[in-house]
């Protein structure tokens, strides 16, 4: 798996093929793998918002959240970033006839899974928070993932280029409507589940 996710920062292409090349029964024995890479950012953040804390002002101090509070948000932060891999690549595979796609369920998951690894790989500076630097790795790694998805699609799934990127463009349009579903949640969460409560 990890040798497969270096293979995709440095020439993803000819790493899509080998990753399609590999079984269905090969594809998912690495989602427990991913099970794990996905606890770096929930518990890097855990880490920054509870131990080193951020500034809101240049000059001002340090606010943290407790320990106790900060528990459930991390939690529904992983199980966030699990759920996307899985409603994402589930609706890969419920798409997967319109494009003339050769797919599964664990395909499209473990596709999924493949395109955030960036994500989660970056994810550990969370335990470091500087919102300028923070919202630059995002945008970058966000980025990134969305290349591997258009480069991915054409081999992983089985279609051409031309369907590959309409594929792909359906799955980004899913993934949007993903993240306005989690903050909506987040929202709600704040309210009335993981309430956050800061440190004097």
């Amino acid at each position: 798996m990890l040798g497969h996710i270096i293979g995709l920062l440095i020439n993803p292409v000819d790493e899509w093929e080998k990753i399609a090349n590999r079984s269905d029964d090969e594809l998912k024995r690495s989602v427990l793998g991913f099970l794990f890479l996905i606890m770096i950012p929930p518990i890097s953040s855990y880490i920054g918002i509870t131990q080193v804390g951020w500034k809101i002002l240049g000059d001002g101090e340090r606010v943290r959240i407790t320990a106790e509070s900060a528990i459930a948000g991390t939690v529904l932060f992983y199980l966030a970033l699990v759920g996307a891999a899985i409603f994402i690549g589930f609706m890969m595979h419920w798409m997967s006839s319109t494009y003339g796609a050769k797919t599964s369920k664990y395909r499209g998951v473990v596709f999924i899974f493949y395109c955030s690894a960036p994500i989660y790989l970056v994810g550990f500076m969370m335990a470091f928070p500087l919102w300028w630097r923070d919202m630059l790795l995002a945008t970058a790694t966000c980025g990134y993932a969305m290349r591997l998805l258009y480069l991915g699609i054409p081999a992983m799934m089985s279609v051409p280029e031309e369907r590959g990127f309409l594929y792909a463009s359906a799955a980004f349009a899913v993934s949007m409507v993903y993240v306005v579903v989690v903050l909506t949640a987040t929202i709600i969460a704040w309210e009335y589940v993981a309430m956050p409560v800061f440190t004097d």
